[in-house]
């Protein structure tokens, strides 16, 4: 639990009566520490060779003679980080000083801080490790996409997470991930957020929501052209076919299940590059299921090509992150 720390006092000035409020200890307090770090009304107690040692920002800043007659708390020096949050500095400080946890799956909000802060202070190690997590997730070739897991295992996963990876992959330019982050929900909740566990409403910016809704509208009409393999009846039934009115009924059945009207307020939603499963070629003979997945499935590879364009990105080749 934290307590308050012995040390001067700051004025608060966002406060409407100007009262003074006494900077609470974090429980990130290093006995042998030698710089207490003040974020917002929380201190840190940290020793100045681990910052120095990951951050140019921090050895410059601890090079210079600290002015004398500073305030100082149980004999180290203060410095207050200003624009920074409490809960990013105790996240990223976590994770500074508990190296051996990096193999395993970290929160978003250890993630955000690691960017947010490592880019800031030019703490490479952190920001390229939540770099590293994200496009381990999203990665930006089709064949590691395909193949990844349903399940995340580099992010610790929460309902409305993908809303938060959009947001922070949009704000910091990591616009390799923002694609197939944004396909997950190309249509979903884009306007009404998702509720995360803690009851907060996880939502986009109205230039994201934009983004997002004209990327679905550019989708559908995407899938609507690549489907309509489905409406040439020389395609399926095939010529080999082993029951041409089975598979003409089946053929119709898969057409009125992908289709889409641009005017109608139902759809079936995007999954142009999800996997083919036999179960969507039931009633076809073994021939036509053959010719049809082979269609369809290049109808994928044309789908990821295509992906970046749907949010107003340039293609793959050209889609450069911000680092």
């Amino acid at each position: 639990m934290s307590s308050p720390a012995p040390s001067p006092k700051r004025r608060r000035t966002d406060g409407p009566s100007g009262e003074e409020l006494t900077p609470i200890r974090s429980h990130i307090w290093k006995p042998f520490g030698d710089i207490v770090l003040q974020v917002e009304s929380t201190q840190f107690r940290v020793s100045r060779d681990v910052l120095a040692t990951q951050s140019p920002v921090f050895a410059d800043m601890f090079a210079v003679p600290q002015p004398p007659n500073e305030p100082t708390v149980e004999g180290c020096p203060v410095v207050t980080l200003s624009g920074d949050s409490a809960k990013d500095w105790e996240l990223l400080l976590g994770v500074l000083y508990e190296p051996f946890k990096d193999k395993v799956a970290r929160s978003f909000d250890e993630i955000a801080a690691m960017l947010r802060l490592g880019r800031k202070y030019e703490i490479h190690t952190a920001e390229a490790n939540a770099l590293e997590r994200i496009r381990f997730e999203y990665p930006a070739e089709f064949n590691t996409w395909d193949d990844s897991s349903d399940s995340l295992t580099q992010i610790e996963e929460y309902e409305g997470l993908v809303f938060d990876l959009l947001s922070l992959a949009h704000e910091y330019g990591i616009n390799s991930s923002v694609p197939t982050i944004a396909y997950e929900y190309v249509q979903d909740k884009i306007f009404t957020g998702i509720e995360r566990p803690d009851k907060s409403l996880s939502t986009l910016s109205p230039e994201l929501k934009q983004i997002m809704a004209l990327g679905f509208l550019e989708f559908m009409k995407f899938q609507h052209n690549a489907y309509s393999l489905l409406e040439d009846d020389t395609l399926v039934p095939s010529r080999s076919c082993a029951n041409k009115p089975k598979c003409a009924e089946a053929r119709n059945v898969l057409r009125r299940l992908v289709a889409w009207n641009p005017h109608s307020a139902i759809s079936t939603g995007c999954f142009a590059l999800d996997r083919w499963g036999d179960y969507w070629f039931h009633g076809f003979c073994g021939g036509c299921t053959a010719l049809c997945k082979s269609a369809l499935n290049e109808s994928r590879v044309d789908a990821w090509e295509a992906l970046p364009r749907f949010f107003g990105l340039p293609e793959w080749a050209g889609l450069k992150d911000m680092d």
